[in-house]
């Protein structure tokens, strides 16, 4: 009976969450629905960061949650070198889908960004991305990997991560590379966490790297062709990701590899939970 507190906390949580959001539209009307799902949401993960500290002593006996799920905020300076490490590696898988495209004549311009597509890349970052690594490598691989074991508990970390991205809006023969590019970067993320001894700053500069500067390509800073093949930038025509893309999944493809071949040779691939990493970092 493991699973259902797991299984059932947002269910509880996201309705509180909504409730809460739509006494805001009693005051104002005029705020859109979107808006009203937005401010549901993001009352939900505060919820959520409220009642982890508790969660962590009654679920994983610790007291010391935040360094658990990966957050040291003790040590800045070793924190901010792997969240800056996780930067590079986010910068160099994007540099090498670039350099493809522009090898291939499949970019026409490089432009400059103005400091409004500066400020929501970093919003993206900060709001989005932040949130989803405490939730998905942090809170859900640590309940993953009790419920199921190390292996099995990150392929499911990975698949859930990938299927709550779930789109209606596009059509399944894009949903399906959409949502797989979507599984296997999960699987990047996490190796990412376990090459770090357990800290979430690298999947957190990995992560906020790969989306804040693709945010900016996207708002103008490169200019694509029109002759460019869809499936080098998204999953279909009207959707431009590259997670979703063939050349993106070749690329986590060939990471993945790179990183098992890496942790075969240290014997630390799946060796240790990313826990039993942890503590060794801890005095």
């Amino acid at each position: 009976m493991q699973w259902i507190p797991t299984f059932t906390l947002f269910l509880f949580l996201y309705p509180i969450g909504w409730c809460a959001s739509h006494l805001f539209y009693i005051l104002n009307q005029d705020i859109s629905s979107s808006d009203l799902s937005i401010l549901g949401t993001i009352i939900t993960f505060f919820l959520f960061i409220i009642i982890l500290p508790s969660w962590g002593r009654r679920r994983w006996k610790t007291c010391q949650v935040w360094l658990y799920l990966g957050l040291d905020f003790q040590n800045k300076l070793k924190s901010l070198i792997v969240l800056f490490n996780g930067f590079l590696w986010s910068f160099l898988l994007l540099l090498i889908l670039v350099l493809f495209l522009f090898l291939c004549g499949w970019v026409e311009n490089f432009n400059y960004t103005d400091i409004n597509s500066l400020l929501n890349a970093i919003l993206l970052i900060v709001g989005v991305v932040l949130a989803e690594e405490i939730i998905f490598r942090g809170w859900l691989m640590e309940e993953m990997i009790l419920l199921f074991g190390r292996k099995t508990g990150i392929i499911f970390q990975s698949a859930i991560f990938s299927f709550a991205h779930f789109r209606s809006d596009i059509g399944l023969l894009a949903l399906i590379p959409f949502l797989s590019g979507l599984f296997l970067f999960g699987l990047v993320l996490t190796l990412r966490r376990i090459s770090d001894k357990g800290s979430l700053w690298g999947c957190i500069g990995l992560h906020g790297g790969l989306v804040g500067m693709w945010y900016l390509f996207d708002s103008g800073l490169i200019i694509f062709s029109n002759e460019i093949p869809f499936y080098f930038l998204g999953p279909s025509k009207e959707m431009v990701n590259p997670i979703g893309s063939i050349l993106g999944i070749v690329i986590l493809l060939i990471v993945l590899f790179c990183q098992r071949r890496l942790f075969e040779r240290t014997g630390r691939f799946f060796a240790s939970t990313v826990k039993a990493s942890f503590k060794e970092e801890i005095p």
